[in-house]
């Protein structure tokens, strides 16, 4: 043989050496290990060193019993299996080596046998190895996945057939692995089941990450956020995890929705424009033709999963029939029955158990009143999630006592009933183990304010009636009956001055109080901060505000000016924004709007689904003059002044004349703060000449009482 071919052979015996080496590394290490460049010497000593820890290990794996044996057979298939692999794929190389070099068959076939005997194998072994068994391996993992969730039966088989789907059909071109559509209530299990099936798969090394990676929708609701949807995209479907979940698609931005659709009926979604990347991040092409465009996103090798709490209509008004033709798998979870959440509890409470004793040096104890208390108490209309939510509270109110009392090891809690509420004894002490969302101390200070409120007897009965409703659903919830939602939107009509920003105010906070709204925040704006001055700016601009006000109020004062006729497509688009926005997140957000009575009766008017939105219209009258006093003593007072007997009618007189001639210039709550203020301004030249009055008091003589026009009267 020539000094050439037999470097070549040599050659391509060390290029498939390693390539098999390689690839038993693969499944023992982490796909992050950072790649070195060793030399070969150092290679083979790797190599003898690996294949010495290897029989050390089968010994000790011999010595511990069939335990130990499974897992060597076990390991054993799994290189096989990836060395058969290597091998067929370079045979046709090595064919195609033969004919450019002129190497035969037989050194071919030598140069096989040398491999495969380096690892202790023979050519028969490697042929004989078998596919995966699909069957076996995924009632395995449905076994597994039983110890870890609690759901039907014949639900938890449906997402093992789910996932095991392409293992039987085969991939199929571009296309994702399988569609797979989950549908049920909150707390029903979904994302729990999900992710117990996707760890035993890549416990099995099947997949590559055990990360589901999940999309919000509801984040992409306008077409400005293009560019962070794409980039979110790609970076998923171009991750190690196998699974994407999309959820909150009912509220997705139609144009990201068409995107999904084409990624599931064509496998593939054609964009609009090139992107390249830049520094790992999807940026938009600006340069021309360049190297390694990105111009299309592919499917091929993931599990599409789109989660819903509206079953199979929902998923068609969102996207269509053809895109339910290619969803093969549907797993519908049960709303959480009493067998099911007593099992959840069990559960819960023994990993609770075990956690205390490990961080708090608590020895924790559920009585079984303790159990069956939570079982009849918790959020039915939130399942499972209400239920990590009860376990939560006891853990952090447990930690509060480890750290107020750093207890000795083995301090015994015992959780139980305790007038009617679920507890921890610790010693003679019983702590109160539910912590509240609502406020006693924030609803008693709202209500004080509102009674200090002059006037307004009707919008402050209409607040308190807010309360009585909530805490009323809150029962209905945990009864597991069905809630009515009352719509909490509302229009506060009137002129300036009556109120309306002190009410909303108010009601945001009061709203927080009772459990009603997360945050509370008032996020108070008018058209200027809604409408933007250029096309396609106005939405994104309106969304940001209303993501700001998540949680709380929206106040939009002078709302009437965001319409101004057919032709203001800008007011328009902000009020369309605005309406599908109340639509998507009525559960933690208050829009009010306010104005005065006659443009907003025609405001209401410009849009369809205002009024029905609006149902709560609540006027705040102009205040009579009796009230201004009253008002103008509470200012006054604020600022440490008391206005002298003598000259409280006066005032009064004052306030009713003006407020007779336009209260709604006059200002109404303005007019009697600028009264007050104008007065401390008078007292102040008065005491410089008399220095010995009283410094905090306001008198008759310090008030401008003129009325600088005459009433109307009709």
């Amino acid at each position: 043989m020539s000094d050439y071919r037999k470097k070549k052979r040599e050659e391509e015996k060390e290029r498939l050496m390693n390539e098999v080496l390689n690839k038993r590394r693969d499944m023992n290490t982490s796909t992050d290990a950072k790649i070195e460049l060793r030399t070969k010497a150092e290679k083979n000593a790797e190599t003898i060193d690996a294949i010495s820890k290897e029989v050390n290990q089968t010994s000790s794996f011999l010595e511990k019993g069939i335990a130990g044996t499974n897992d060597l057979l076990k390991r054993a298939d799994e290189s096989f299996e990836a060395l058969r692999k290597v091998l067929n794929n370079q045979q046709k190389e090595l064919n195609t080596l033969s004919e450019e070099n002129g190497i035969s068959n037989d050194e071919i076939e030598k140069l096989q046998k040398d491999i495969v005997q380096e690892y202790g194998l023979n050519v028969e072994e490697v042929k004989t190895v078998k596919p995966l068994n699909s069957a076996e391996t995924f009632a395995q993992i449905e076994e597994e996945a039983k110890k870890k969730v609690v759901v039907e039966e014949d639900t938890l088989r449906r997402m093992c057939n789910a996932f095991r789907r392409p293992y039987v059909m085969g991939e199929q071109g571009d296309r994702a692995k399988n569609v797979i559509l989950i549908s049920g209530p909150n707390g029903s299990g979904r994302h729990e089941t999900l992710a117990a099936v996707v760890r035993a798969m890549y416990e099995r090394q099947m997949i590559l990450s055990d990360e589901v990676y999940t999309i919000d929708m509801s984040l992409y609701q306008s077409n400005a956020q293009e560019q962070i949807f794409m980039q979110d995209l790609y970076q998923d479907l171009s991750g190690k995890g196998a699974v994407i979940c999309f959820e909150n698609f009912e509220v997705g931005s139609p144009q990201f929705l068409r995107m999904l659709d084409s990624l599931v009926v064509d496998g593939r979604v054609k964009l609009n424009k090139r992107y390249v990347l830049s520094k790992g991040v999807l940026v938009e092409n600006q340069t021309g033709l360049v190297k390694d465009a990105v111009d299309s996103f592919s499917a091929k090798g993931k599990y599409l999963v789109f989660i819903t709490t509206k079953g199979t209509k929902a998923v068609q008004n969102a996207f269509g029939a053809e895109f339910l033709y290619h969803v093969l798998d549907t797993v519908s979870f049960a709303s959480l029955d009493r067998e099911r959440a007593v099992q959840i509890i069990d559960r819960k409470a023994k990993e609770l158990t075990e956690r205390a004793n490990d961080q708090l040096r608590l020895f924790v104890k559920f009585t079984d009143e303790a159990k069956a208390w939570i079982a009849d108490h918790y959020d039915k209309t939130n399942g499972s999630d209400a239920l990590t939510e009860i376990f939560q509270n006891i853990y952090i109110v447990l930690s509060q006592q480890a750290l107020e009392h750093n207890f000795n090891y083995g301090t015994e809690a015992e959780i139980k009933v305790a007038d009617g509420e679920l507890s921890a004894q610790i010693f003679a002490a019983v702590i109160p183990l539910i912590r509240e969302k609502n406020s006693s101390a924030e609803i008693e200070a709202v209500n004080k304010e509102l009674d200090e409120i002059v006037g307004l007897d009707m919008v402050k009965d209409y607040i308190r009636s807010l309360q009585s409703h909530i805490q009323m659903q809150a029962l209905r919830k945990e009864q597991g009956m069905k809630t009515s939602e009352l719509s909490k939107h509302m229009i506060f009509t009137g002129n300036p001055g009556t109120g309306k920003t002190t009410i909303a105010r108010l009601i945001s906070r009061y709203m927080k109080a009772i459990g009603a709204l997360s945050q509370g925040q008032l996020v108070e704006v008018t058209r200027a901060n809604l409408v933007a001055q250029y096309v396609g700016q106005t939405a994104p601009l309106t969304m940001d505000v209303i993501k700001s006000a998540i949680g709380g109020v929206l106040f939009i004062d002078e709302a009437y000016s965001l319409y101004r006729g057919k032709d203001d497509s800008f007011g328009l688009e902000c009020i369309d924004t605005i309406v599908k926005a109340m639509e998507d997140n009525r559960e933690d957000l208050i829009v009010i709007l306010a104005g005065y009575q006659r443009e907003m009766a025609g405001f209401l008017e410009s849009n369809s689904g205002l009024k029905s939105r609006f149902p709560n219209i609540i006027h705040f009258p102009d205040y009579t003059g009796e009230e201004l006093r009253k008002i103008a003593v509470i200012q006054a007072r604020s600022k440490g002044y008391e206005i002298k007997e003598d000259a409280l009618q006066p005032l009064e007189d004052y306030f009713t004349a003006v407020q007779a001639i336009n209260a709604a210039e006059a200002g109404n709550g303005r007019l009697a703060r600028n009264v007050v203020e104008d007065a401390i301004l008078k007292q102040s030249k008065r005491l410089v000449a008399n220095p010995g009055d009283a410094m905090d008091e306001l008198r008759l003589e310090d008030f401008d009482l003129t009325v600088t026009a005459e009433p109307n009267r009709k």
